[in-house]
Protein backbone atom coordinates (compact mmCIF):
# COMPACT_ATOMS: atom_id res chain seq x y z
CA UNK A 1 0.00 0.00 0.00
CA UNK A 2 1.41 3.42 -1.02
CA UNK A 3 1.79 6.35 1.36
CA UNK A 4 -0.87 8.27 -0.57
CA UNK A 5 -3.37 5.43 -0.08
CA UNK A 6 -2.63 5.21 3.62
CA UNK A 7 -3.14 8.96 4.02
CA UNK A 8 -6.37 8.79 2.02
CA UNK A 9 -7.54 5.87 4.12
CA UNK A 10 -6.82 7.86 7.27
CA UNK A 11 -9.01 10.76 6.16
CA UNK A 12 -11.83 8.46 5.07
CA UNK A 13 -11.81 6.61 8.38
CA UNK A 14 -11.53 9.92 10.25
CA UNK A 15 -14.58 11.33 8.47
CA UNK A 16 -16.62 8.22 9.20
CA UNK A 17 -15.51 8.14 12.82
CA UNK A 18 -16.09 11.83 13.49
CA UNK A 19 -19.55 11.65 11.96
CA UNK A 20 -20.38 8.95 14.47
CA UNK A 21 -18.98 10.71 17.53
CA UNK A 22 -22.40 12.10 18.40
CA UNK A 23 -23.67 8.59 18.98
CA UNK A 24 -21.31 7.98 21.91
CA UNK A 25 -23.06 8.36 25.22
CA UNK A 26 -22.13 10.94 27.85
CA UNK A 27 -20.58 8.37 30.18
CA UNK A 28 -18.01 7.37 27.58
CA UNK A 29 -17.02 10.94 26.78
CA UNK A 30 -16.42 11.66 30.48
CA UNK A 31 -14.13 8.70 31.11
CA UNK A 32 -11.36 10.26 33.28
CA UNK A 33 -8.81 7.84 31.82
CA UNK A 34 -9.78 8.76 28.27
CA UNK A 35 -10.60 12.50 28.01
CA UNK A 36 -9.83 12.67 24.27
CA UNK A 37 -11.79 9.57 23.34
CA UNK A 38 -13.08 11.06 20.08
CA UNK A 39 -9.54 11.59 18.79
CA UNK A 40 -8.38 8.24 20.15
CA UNK A 41 -11.22 6.40 18.45
CA UNK A 42 -10.38 8.08 15.15
CA UNK A 43 -6.73 7.03 15.36
CA UNK A 44 -7.76 3.56 16.54
CA UNK A 45 -10.08 3.17 13.55
CA UNK A 46 -7.27 4.25 11.22
CA UNK A 47 -4.83 1.80 12.84
CA UNK A 48 -7.36 -1.00 12.66
CA UNK A 49 -8.09 -0.32 8.99
CA UNK A 50 -4.38 -0.33 8.08
CA UNK A 51 -3.91 -3.49 10.14
CA UNK A 52 -6.75 -5.36 8.44
CA UNK A 53 -5.58 -4.33 4.96
CA UNK A 54 -1.83 -4.64 5.42
CA UNK A 55 -0.32 -5.96 8.65
CA UNK A 56 -2.72 -8.78 9.51
CA UNK A 57 -2.56 -10.47 6.08
CA UNK A 58 1.24 -10.31 6.16
CA UNK A 59 1.29 -11.72 9.70
CA UNK A 60 -1.06 -14.55 8.73
CA UNK A 61 1.16 -15.37 5.77
CA UNK A 62 4.17 -15.31 8.08
CA UNK A 63 2.49 -17.80 10.41
CA UNK A 64 1.57 -20.02 7.48
CA UNK A 65 5.05 -20.33 5.97
CA UNK A 66 7.47 -19.91 8.88
CA UNK A 67 8.11 -23.10 10.91
CA UNK A 68 7.47 -22.78 14.64
CA UNK A 69 11.14 -23.28 15.68
CA UNK A 70 12.20 -20.40 13.41
CA UNK A 71 9.33 -18.22 14.63
CA UNK A 72 10.41 -18.86 18.22
CA UNK A 73 14.03 -18.05 17.37
CA UNK A 74 13.01 -14.75 15.75
CA UNK A 75 10.90 -13.82 18.78
CA UNK A 76 13.79 -14.73 21.10
CA UNK A 77 16.23 -12.59 19.10
CA UNK A 78 14.20 -9.40 19.47
CA UNK A 79 13.26 -10.24 23.05
CA UNK A 80 16.96 -10.43 23.89
CA UNK A 81 17.45 -6.87 22.62
CA UNK A 82 14.57 -5.69 24.83
CA UNK A 83 16.32 -7.13 27.89
CA UNK A 84 18.88 -4.32 27.57
CA UNK A 85 16.13 -1.73 28.07
CA UNK A 86 14.73 -3.82 30.91
CA UNK A 87 18.06 -4.01 32.74
CA UNK A 88 18.50 -0.22 32.65
CA UNK A 89 15.03 0.33 34.09
CA UNK A 90 15.48 -2.23 36.84
CA UNK A 91 18.60 -0.28 37.79
CA UNK A 92 16.63 2.99 37.86
CA UNK A 93 14.05 1.31 40.11
CA UNK A 94 16.73 0.15 42.53
CA UNK A 95 16.00 -3.51 41.81
CA UNK A 96 19.62 -4.53 41.69
CA UNK A 97 18.93 -8.25 41.76
CA UNK A 98 16.68 -7.94 38.70
CA UNK A 99 19.22 -5.64 37.05
CA UNK A 100 21.80 -8.41 37.43
CA UNK A 101 19.23 -10.94 36.24
CA UNK A 102 18.63 -9.02 33.01
CA UNK A 103 22.32 -8.45 32.36
CA UNK A 104 22.87 -12.16 32.89
CA UNK A 105 20.09 -12.94 30.40
CA UNK A 106 21.65 -10.70 27.75
CA UNK A 107 25.15 -12.13 28.31
CA UNK A 108 24.04 -15.77 28.27
CA UNK A 109 21.53 -15.53 25.42
CA UNK A 110 23.86 -13.42 23.27
CA UNK A 111 26.66 -16.00 23.58
CA UNK A 112 25.47 -19.48 24.44
CA UNK A 113 22.08 -18.66 22.94
CA UNK A 114 23.65 -17.80 19.56
CA UNK A 115 22.89 -14.10 19.40
CA UNK A 116 19.67 -14.46 21.35
CA UNK A 117 18.04 -17.00 19.01
CA UNK A 118 17.76 -19.50 21.89
CA UNK A 119 16.49 -18.45 25.32
CA UNK A 120 19.05 -20.40 27.34
CA UNK A 121 18.79 -18.00 30.28
CA UNK A 122 15.17 -18.91 31.04
CA UNK A 123 16.13 -22.59 31.15
CA UNK A 124 18.81 -21.60 33.69
CA UNK A 125 16.26 -19.85 35.91
CA UNK A 126 16.87 -16.26 34.80
CA UNK A 127 13.34 -15.21 33.90
CA UNK A 128 12.43 -12.24 31.72
CA UNK A 129 11.29 -9.18 33.72
CA UNK A 130 10.21 -6.89 30.87
CA UNK A 131 10.67 -3.49 32.52
CA UNK A 132 10.51 -0.18 30.64
CA UNK A 133 10.63 3.55 31.37
CA UNK A 134 6.86 3.81 31.76
CA UNK A 135 6.99 1.21 34.52
CA UNK A 136 9.94 3.01 36.10
CA UNK A 137 8.00 6.29 36.19
CA UNK A 138 5.01 4.46 37.64
CA UNK A 139 7.22 2.79 40.24
CA UNK A 140 8.30 6.25 41.39
CA UNK A 141 4.73 7.45 41.73
CA UNK A 142 3.92 9.03 38.35
CA UNK A 143 0.29 8.41 37.39
CA UNK A 144 -0.53 6.93 34.00
CA UNK A 145 -2.33 10.07 32.85
CA UNK A 146 -4.72 10.16 29.90
CA UNK A 147 -4.95 7.16 27.59
CA UNK A 148 -3.53 7.75 24.11
CA UNK A 149 -3.76 5.88 20.82
CA UNK A 150 -0.75 6.59 18.60
CA UNK A 151 -0.81 6.24 14.81
CA UNK A 152 0.37 2.71 13.92
CA UNK A 153 1.93 2.20 17.39
CA UNK A 154 -1.41 1.77 19.16
CA UNK A 155 -2.23 2.00 22.87
CA UNK A 156 -0.16 4.29 25.07
CA UNK A 157 -0.49 6.92 27.81
CA UNK A 158 1.09 10.26 28.64
CA UNK A 159 3.33 8.49 31.18
CA UNK A 160 4.30 5.63 28.87
CA UNK A 161 4.90 7.76 25.77
CA UNK A 162 8.42 8.91 26.78
CA UNK A 163 9.29 5.28 27.49
CA UNK A 164 8.12 4.25 24.03
CA UNK A 165 10.48 6.81 22.50
CA UNK A 166 13.41 5.95 24.79
CA UNK A 167 12.98 2.23 24.12
CA UNK A 168 13.30 2.89 20.40
CA UNK A 169 16.50 4.87 21.00
CA UNK A 170 18.05 2.32 23.38
CA UNK A 171 17.29 -0.60 21.05
CA UNK A 172 20.55 -1.62 19.32
CA UNK A 173 18.72 -1.73 15.99
CA UNK A 174 18.51 2.06 16.08
CA UNK A 175 22.31 2.27 16.02
CA UNK A 176 22.89 0.14 12.94
CA UNK A 177 24.79 2.03 10.23
CA UNK A 178 23.22 -0.10 7.51
CA UNK A 179 19.86 1.62 7.13
CA UNK A 180 18.53 -1.05 4.78
CA UNK A 181 19.35 -3.84 7.23
CA UNK A 182 17.92 -1.83 10.12
CA UNK A 183 14.63 -1.27 8.29
CA UNK A 184 14.41 -4.95 7.36
CA UNK A 185 14.95 -6.04 10.96
CA UNK A 186 12.40 -3.52 12.24
CA UNK A 187 9.94 -4.86 9.68
CA UNK A 188 10.56 -8.48 10.68
CA UNK A 189 10.10 -7.54 14.34
CA UNK A 190 6.78 -5.83 13.57
CA UNK A 191 5.50 -8.81 11.58
CA UNK A 192 6.67 -11.32 14.19
CA UNK A 193 5.02 -9.32 16.98
CA UNK A 194 1.76 -9.01 15.02
CA UNK A 195 1.74 -12.71 14.17
CA UNK A 196 1.94 -13.61 17.87
CA UNK A 197 -1.25 -11.59 18.53
CA UNK A 198 -3.51 -13.32 16.00
CA UNK A 199 -4.68 -16.04 18.39
CA UNK A 200 -5.36 -13.44 21.12
CA UNK A 201 -7.35 -11.36 18.64
CA UNK A 202 -9.70 -14.27 17.98
CA UNK A 203 -10.32 -14.61 21.72
CA UNK A 204 -10.97 -10.86 21.99
CA UNK A 205 -13.73 -11.09 19.39
CA UNK A 206 -15.63 -13.45 21.67
CA UNK A 207 -15.37 -11.10 24.65
CA UNK A 208 -16.69 -7.82 23.26
CA UNK A 209 -17.95 -6.21 20.07
CA UNK A 210 -16.45 -2.87 21.12
CA UNK A 211 -12.83 -3.49 20.14
CA UNK A 212 -11.71 0.01 21.15
CA UNK A 213 -12.94 -0.25 24.75
CA UNK A 214 -11.69 -3.81 25.08
CA UNK A 215 -8.20 -2.92 23.91
CA UNK A 216 -8.09 0.22 26.05
CA UNK A 217 -9.10 -1.57 29.24
CA UNK A 218 -6.75 -4.45 28.54
CA UNK A 219 -3.84 -2.05 28.04
CA UNK A 220 -4.54 0.00 31.17
CA UNK A 221 -5.04 -3.10 33.31
CA UNK A 222 -1.88 -4.76 32.02
CA UNK A 223 0.17 -1.61 32.61
CA UNK A 224 -1.18 -1.19 36.14
CA UNK A 225 -0.37 -4.85 36.84
CA UNK A 226 3.20 -4.48 35.55
CA UNK A 227 3.88 -1.21 37.37
CA UNK A 228 2.83 -2.88 40.64
CA UNK A 229 4.84 -6.02 39.83
CA UNK A 230 1.63 -8.00 40.05
CA UNK A 231 0.89 -6.79 43.58
CA UNK A 232 -2.58 -5.23 43.44
CA UNK A 233 -4.45 -4.11 46.56
CA UNK A 234 -8.25 -3.89 46.84
CA UNK A 235 -8.41 -0.24 45.76
CA UNK A 236 -6.38 -1.00 42.65
CA UNK A 237 -8.61 -3.90 41.77
CA UNK A 238 -11.72 -1.78 42.30
CA UNK A 239 -10.35 0.94 40.01
CA UNK A 240 -9.76 -1.64 37.30
CA UNK A 241 -13.23 -3.11 37.80
CA UNK A 242 -14.79 0.36 37.42
CA UNK A 243 -13.15 0.71 34.01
Amino acid sequence: MSIKRIIALFFVVSAINLSGCASYNQANSLDPNDPIQGVNRTVFAFNDAVDQVLFKPIAMGYNAIVPQPIDTAVTNFFSNLQDIDSSVNNLFQGKFDLFANDLGRVAINSTIGIGGLIDVASEMGLQKTGEDLGQTLGYHGINAGPYLVLPLLGSNSTRDLPGTIVSMIINPLAWLDDISLRNQLVGVNAVDTRSDLISKEEIAKEISDDKYTLYKNAYLEERAFKVNDGQMDESDLQDLADN
